[in-house]
Parts: C-alpha cells; structure tokens; sequence
C-alpha cells in the first residue's frame, strides 16, 4: 500500500442533525434508524477508497515499510510501558517488503478539518449530560495530538504550536506532562515510526465507549462536514461495550497516565480472617428535624456529639452520646446554630471536634465553635455542596458545582489550592489518611486522586454510571471503595490505579461507605438497606497484575456479602463504626 497527501474532501454534510439535548433520558439514545448505520458504513468505505486512490503520488519526506497486519497484543503493550499511543517503533509497518510512502499535508483546508474536528467533540462534551461527558472527554488528547502531529509533518510548526497552545486550554493539568513531550516533536524526522504509521492511516487508534455514549456521540457526528467525518473515522477504530464486558486501558488512549504515590498504604498488624457467623451491633441514631427536613448529618470522631443540617437553614447538634451505646438517650442535650440564610448541604467536624464546618446554597462556609457555640469565621463566594476535613492539621476541602475542588488553611479565608479536572459537579470528597491524597466523586462517572502538596491529580478511577455519592479508605490506605446513583459498590487499588471487585446488591442510591478498624468488614448503606462485605476476603484474592494467571477462584457475591439488615426508623444517612464489630447507623426521620 502507497499514500502521499490525502484528497481535498468535500464539505457537504450527511446524516441528520445530532442536536443533543441535555435533559434527554439515557435511554432515549439507544435506538437508530438502519438508514443512518448504512450513511456510517458507506463514509467509512469513502474514507479507504480515498486513502488508496491517492497513494500513488508524493513521495517527499516519506518513509518505508511493510503493511502487514499488527496485533492488538503489541499495543497493550506499548500502553504498558507507559508510552504515549503514538510512541515507540511501527507496529504494522514492517522493515521488509511492499514498500509504504508516506508525505506530509500541506493543504490548509485539511489542516483547518483536524482542527474543526477537535473543537466539534469538544462541544460535544460541553453540551451532553453529565454521565457521557468523560468517555467523549477522552477523544481530545488523542484528536489533539493527530492534529499537531499532521501539522508538523506538513512543516507547519508555527501553526502547530498555535494550535497545541490553544488545544491544550482545554485538557487538565493531569496532561501537562504528555504536552510537554508532544512539543518536543518539532520537524518531521523527530515523528516516531508508530506516529508515522498512525498518521498514514496504516493503522487505527482503538476507542471504547460504554454503548449509549457512543451512540449519542456518532449521532452528534453525523452533523460534521464529510471532511471532518473523515479525520475522525481514519484514525479512529470507535466501538462501544456493555456493562458486562471488561475494558482495557489500552483503548483509552486518552485516558491520563499514572503518577507516583507516596506513603499511600501501610502493613497492617495480621488480623484473625473474619468470623461470618459474628452478628454485627448496629446502634441505630434517629435524627429528626420535626417540620424541616434532614439534608446532611456527620458524627464527631469521639462519636459525642451528632450534627444535623436542615432545610430550615439551621443545624441542630446532638451533644453528650455515650460512646459505648451510642443509641442510648441518657444525658443527652440539643444545640441549634443559626446563620445560615438558605438550607444547609453539608457538615463536618475538625480533627479535634473544637470545631464544626458547615456549608449551605446561600454560598457560604461557616466554622462554628463547638465549645462557645458561636460562629468563629465566614467563608464567601462560594457553593460547597460538600465539604471535608483532613485527619491532621487545619486543613479542609469543598467540592463545588463548577468542577472544582477548593481547599482552605487556618490562615486565610481564601482557597489555598484549586484543583480543576471534573467535567460536572461534585458530590463528595475524603481525605486519605495520610492528609497528602483526596479524592473527589463527580457527577461526570469519574472518581479522582489529587496530590494536594504537589496540586496535581495523581489517579482517575472510572467505571460508575452515574454520580458518585460515597467514598470510603480501607484502613491500610491502599483500597479506595466508591458508591453512587447507580447503585453500585467498586473496590479500587490506589496502587495500580485499576478496579477491584464491582460488588452489587442495593437497589437505591449509595448514602454511606464505612471500613473497621481491623479492615475486614465493609458497610454499605443505601435509603433502607445496611449490607456488611468481607472485605479481607475480597481483597486477598485481587491480583494487581491482570497479565498473570488467577491463583484462585472470585468468591462470588453471596459469599462476599454476609449480614443485612433492613429495619430502620427512617433513611439511612451516614455509618460510622464504633468498635470491630459495631457500627452506629444514623438515619433522617420524615418532617412532621
């Protein structure tokens, strides 16, 4: 096979419209007409008759090679020695036999499709609803880097660097790294061979998409120009999956690449496995707000007191909870805070339960003291929709609704560090144990690992379908566990950055995620279930390398998943183990 500069392509449109609209049910995507699959098939055989209808004519700046057939092995792993998708030596090109040219485009027009082709997925993931923004959101890099990549090797470098440094504005700070390395790729000779091949169109670059995002976005295809249809299909081999099938990274290529961890687990003293026959004590703490409505709750890490937020703007504090009964009624007292001039969203107690943060719609935090009862500082100007404290130090953080996770220190009322990289709002955050790492739960499907010493994000675990509404730390550090709108339950190694078990049984949204202190027992809480998991089992059998062969069966679910309880005085809110084998369940009673 030959090929010199591609056709100039024709603008004419095809297909429908593809306008999206943000409110559109998920399920409303999953159905095309077989006349538009047909327009899809019928681009896709223009696009390899134009490839080798042109392949006889330049030869300048070209290269050689051999057209046989690469494996999907060979770009596993490429992805697992940590290159970039376009790096390393040809993989389908080979040193010997029919000879491949290959010259760069000089063609502003096809230039300027690249370019198009990029801004148009880009308001593609402005414009779809939160759950199929990210999988469209990883299009960019690799859409990005084909057009820098064709610039250069059309010796249009000045361009090319116009357009990385505007490209670049809309990709987080996760791929600073991967764009410092692609601007070192300056003229033509510095294009490794698999960056040739790619751009040659000798080879694609694989894509997944969870099925309903990767309708919606060939819907929102069809309303490119045929030239811009084509950039996307010859570099692009775009497929989509089911829940059911597994994903490799390797078809994520945009997918941000690992950093480092540091003192992120610890070796735990040897614990006895877990006695399933040992019924849990759940200490069962109804909080009511009579008239007004019960939207956030937290404990104290003594577990003395309990707060409430309410929808009246004012928070109500249990004080004086015996530690051993918890659900006890003895001594117990009320304080009411008020200041709040819309209802509250969130609450949590400071390390040293001195103080008590609170957060509300009327876009303030306040820091009230637990001891005078008073309000010490007034955070402004922002909407926290959750907020949390780091175990040691005065620091904490607050996730907003503009993708941002803000936090703050004892000396300033403003954020310290802003770290900037989900593409919805936020509903949850939590500290690691080491006070280093947080991580951030959004509604775009994603779960995030931020260094906040360096301001960086270090993991993103992907796998949810809907927001993440709970997450939780194994003991050890080195297991992350999230729960969402979906229903699910996914163990996460920080480690390895990959996922562990998906454990389902819930029915409703995941409110609460709690591990004990001997790091065997997982509980999840959903609006009318407590379910308790082994946790030492499902974890001792995880193997961090996929690539080796199972020692041992899965345990199944039913063998994971060994109490559940059900009989609450209302919905259940938040968990928080009191000893091994005890838990304190607190749940919001309905207004009167």
């Amino acid at each position: 096979m030959k090929n010199s500069k591609v056709k100039r392509p024709s603008s004419e449109k095809i297909g429908g419209k593809g306008k999206i609209n943000p409110e559109q049910n998920r399920d409303q995507v999953s159905v095309f007409s077989s006349e538009f699959f047909q327009v899809l098939h019928d681009i896709k055989n223009a696009v390899e008759l134009s490839v080798k209808a042109t392949v006889e004519k330049e030869s300048s700046n070209g290269f050689a090679g051999n057209s046989d057939a690469g494996t999907s092995m060979e770009r596993i792993e490429v992805y697992k020695r940590g290159k970039d998708f376009y790096e390393g030596n040809a993989i389908v090109i080979r040193p010997a036999g029919e000879l491949l040219y290959f010259a760069g485009i000089k063609d502003e027009e096809i230039l300027l499709e690249y370019e198009e082709a990029f801004l148009c997925t880009q308001k593609i993931v402005d414009a779809v609803p939160s759950y199929h923004k990210y999988e469209i959101f990883l299009m960019l890099y690799p859409m990005m880097t084909f057009a820098y990549l064709q610039m250069v090797m059309g010796e249009k470098l000045e361009r090319a660097t116009s357009f990385l440094k505007e490209a670049a504005t809309y990709l987080d700070e996760s791929y600073s790294r991967r764009i410092d390395k692609l601007k070192l790729i300056r003229k033509p000779d510095d294009l490794p061979g698999r960056a040739l091949e790619l751009l040659a169109g000798a080879d694609t670059v694989e894509v997944a998409m969870v099925r309903p995002t990767y309708l919606l976005y060939i819907n929102c295809v069809t309303d490119w120009t045929r030239g811009q249809q084509e950039k996307l299909l010859r570099h692009f081999a775009i497929r989509s999956y089911n829940d059911e099938d597994p994903v490799q990274e390797s078809t994520l290529p945009g997918l941000p690449q690992l950093e480092p961890l540091v003192n992120s687990s610890v070796d735990l003293p040897h614990c006895l496995p877990l006695d399933q026959d040992n019924r849990p004590m759940i200490f069962n703490f109804a909080a009511g707000g009579g008239d007004a409505k019960v939207l956030c709750c937290t404990p104290s890490g003594d577990l003395s007191m309990v707060a409430i937020g309410l929808s009246n703007n004012n928070i109500r504090v249990t004080i004086g909870l015996d530690k051993i009964s918890p659900d006890s009624n003895c001594r117990r007292d009320e304080k009411t805070l008020s200041g709040h001039k819309e209802p509250v969203l969130s609450l949590a107690f400071a390390p040293q339960n001195r103080f008590l943060l609170s957060s509300s719609r009327d876009f303030t935090m306040r820091l009230w003291c637990v001891i005078s009862w008073t309000c010490a500082t007034v955070y402004s100007n922002h909407l926290c929709t959750f907020v949390a404290f780091a175990p040691r130090g005065f620091i904490f953080a607050g996730t907003s609704d503009d993708g941002i996770v803000r936090l703050w220190g004892s000396s300033t009322k403003k954020p310290f560090l802003q770290l900037a990289g989900h593409l919805a709002d936020m509903e949850v955050c939590l500290f690691h144990s080491n006070s280093r790492y947080l991580v951030t739960g959004s509604a775009d499907c994603t779960v995030r690992m931020w260094d906040i010493k360096k301001g960086l994000q270090v993991r993103l675990f992907r796998g949810h379908k809907y927001n993440i509404t709970a997450l939780a730390f194994s003991k050890c550090g080195r297991y992350l566990i999230s729960g969402g709108h979906d229903c699910l339950i996914i163990v996460w190694d920080t480690d390895s950055g990959r996922m562990v078990r998906t454990l389902k049984y819930h029915t409703s949204v995941i409110n609460s995620i709690a591990v004990n202190v001997e790091n065997n027992i997982l509980a999840v809480g959903d609006d009318t279930d407590l379910s308790f998991w082994d946790l030492q089992l499902l974890v001792k059998i995880y193997n961090p390398n996929p690539g080796d062969k199972e020692s041992s069966a899965k345990p199944s679910n039913k063998k994971l998943l060994y109490r559940l309880f059900n009989n609450f005085k209302g919905s259940l809110r938040c968990l928080r183990f009191v000893c091994r084998n005890s838990i304190l369940a607190i749940c919001s009673l309905p207004t009167e």
